[in-house]
């Protein structure tokens, strides 16, 4: 994303200075020129096209309907900044209220992102493969573990591989019978590009969950299934949105799983269940 993209470019003095007026005067700028920002930021034509083209668009003018439409994204009905979600002053139960607010949103906004016939094909690939390899960072890895659980339940096989360490052998072992879920906010993570080019010569299919923008992943993915994307890569507080955006896709994932046999599923879990509350209760008898 375009906000993602400024907060990673190095930019002169000068142009810090453009880019620092656009992001306070946000969709104001609609309706101005490019002499008419430099005048107001006492600064020279020629750095617009420059800034243009480090954010990777061949003018100003690309750039900026980009950044309105991104920012029309980033800002409808959002009532709780996804960054920061509370200030200095609020006291606890306003965080508490804050971050309900949050959740709900993030939630409604993942939902909104989900694209039927995507769901369709990433539930297909699921169903038919006989193993489920996961990649993505450490804390994506923490939270697809109760992913993984619960397809075990399911008799499906799920092996999580961290990106946040040096990439293991699992990308190796894989082939037309793997489907591989490669998770990343950002798309461009380090050993991305390395790792999906393997699991395309491994003719592997690739679902993809990651931001709302055409980036390395998405582009090389079989499907993409997008995350709340209002998160900043650095200015935040935490990932509260971008986990929980995270969680409610897989739970949905599995839970579609789940639905393809409802009720020989329903009873195996409620089985599984009572065999482990007795096997509990004669642990402590």
């Amino acid at each position: 994303m375009i906000i993602h993209k400024i907060e990673k470019t190095h930019f002169s003095p000068s142009e810090a200075i453009i880019i620092d007026y656009i992001l306070k005067k946000g969709k104001d700028i609609k309706n101005m020129t490019i002499s008419q920002i430099a005048e107001e930021t006492y600064t020279s034509s020629p750095l617009f096209i420059r800034i243009a083209k480090k954010l990777g668009f061949d003018g100003w003018n690309e750039f900026k309907d980009a950044y309105l439409k991104e920012l029309d994204y980033l800002y409808l009905n959002q009532e709780v900044d996804a960054n920061i979600p509370f200030v200095v002053n609020d006291d606890m139960m306003n965080i508490a209220y804050n971050l309900c607010i949050l959740e709900r949103e993030t939630v409604q906004d993942t939902y909104s992102l989900i694209q039927h016939d995507d769901l369709q094909k990433a539930i297909r690939l699921l169903r038919d493969c006989e193993q489920i390899d996961i990649y993505g960072r450490t804390p994506h890895i923490h939270i697809a573990r109760s992913f993984q659980s619960r397809m075990f339940i399911l008799h499906r096989h799920v092996h999580l591989c961290s990106l946040s360490d040096e990439l293991d052998s699992t990308y190796l072992m894989s082939d037309d019978h793997h489907t591989a879920i490669v998770i990343s906010y950002s798309g461009h993570a380090s050993q991305m590009k390395h790792l999906l080019e393997k699991l395309k010569e491994k003719k592997t299919p690739i679902i993809a969950i990651t931001n709302i923008e055409d980036n390395d992943l998405s582009l090389m993915a079989d499907v993409t299934l997008r995350l709340s994307s209002r998160e900043l890569i650095y200015t935040k507080i935490a990932d509260f949105s971008s986990s929980l955006s995270l969680k409610y896709l897989l739970d949905i994932l599995y839970s579609c799983i789940f639905s393809l046999h409802y009720q020989e599923n329903l009873d195996s879990c409620i089985k599984i269940a009572k065999e482990l509350d007795e096997t509990q209760h004669e642990e402590f008898m």
